[in-house]
């Protein structure tokens, strides 16, 4: 029976090096040999997510924003975008904070003043933000704080204790991700499983990071990587190597041997 693996990218089906390893673009023909659907769960946006592909040498569908936006093709299967009053409050903080703030609306990347972080998380995701107001946006699918880790997980701390209006998570230590608190990489599985016709028990996440907690406690099989967040690691059926060692090949084998 296919199943649905979705895959977190920073971390996972990268490794430390931000390179995918031909041992992961073989376990990725793997499953589409074996006719299993394949669908890629990140904090990223489409502006960074969608150049992975050339990497990959495939498009792919892909949640994006953590859950706030899911794309097949030219087609928005979901979106969920931060209330405003929630967006304020979380912008607010982050200043109060110091921390560098960027916002996302679809493709759009903006962020109100030059900072070091937003500067830094562009060359990692190879793309440039627009510098701009962000009242400019009409809406906002997801923002990222960034700065010093202490700083960065007591701003998750103190927001989470003032909003019911927002999921805000880690990525990193130092990046915090925040989105309307209806969505989840985990909640938006869910929705994903019905579009596609697959399931809930027929999936299998792998992932790394704190905000793929509820991703993998969702899918019917859960897989961490080996250099994953240890809240993470016991919630794992499997605990695969890491990013750098063929975790995703050795997590895929592990999972078609079950459906055997």
């Amino acid at each position: 029976m296919p199943r649905l693996f979705a895959f977190d990218v920073d971390g996972t089906l990268f490794n430390s090096q931000n390179r995918i390893l031909d041992s992961t673009k073989e376990a990725l023909q793997l499953l589409e040999t074996q006719g299993h659907k394949i669908i890629l769960a990140s904090g990223r946006g489409p502006l960074s997510l969608e150049p992975v592909w050339e990497q990959l040498g495939r498009e792919l569908p892909y949640i994006g924003f953590n859950g706030a936006l899911v794309v097949d093709g030219s087609t928005v299967v979901f979106e969920r975008t931060l209330p405003a009053a929630g967006a304020e409050q979380a912008v607010q903080l982050a200043r109060e904070y110091g921390l560098g703030i960027n916002a996302y609306e679809g493709r759009r990347w903006v962020i109100e003043e030059e900072n070091p972080y937003s500067a830094e998380e562009g060359r990692l995701v190879n793309a440039q933000p627009e510098l701009g107001d962000f009242g400019s946006l009409k809406k906002i699918h997801k923002l990222l704080m960034i700065g010093p880790a202490e700083a960065v997980r007591l701003y998750r701390d103190e927001l989470r204790a003032r909003s019911d209006q927002l999921n805000v998570a880690l990525s990193l230590p130092n990046y915090c991700e925040v989105v309307n608190r209806e969505v989840s990489k985990g909640r938006i599985l869910q929705k994903v499983c019905g579009y596609f016709g697959v399931e809930l028990e027929d999936t299998v996440a792998f992932g790394d990071g704190e905000n793929d907690l509820e991703l993998l406690a969702t899918a019917g099989l859960a897989v961490a990587m080996g250099n994953g967040h240890r809240a993470l690691l016991a919630e794992a059926d499997y605990v695969t190597a890491s990013n750098d060692e063929d975790g995703i090949l050795q997590g895929v084998r592990w999972a078609l041997n079950l459906a055997c």
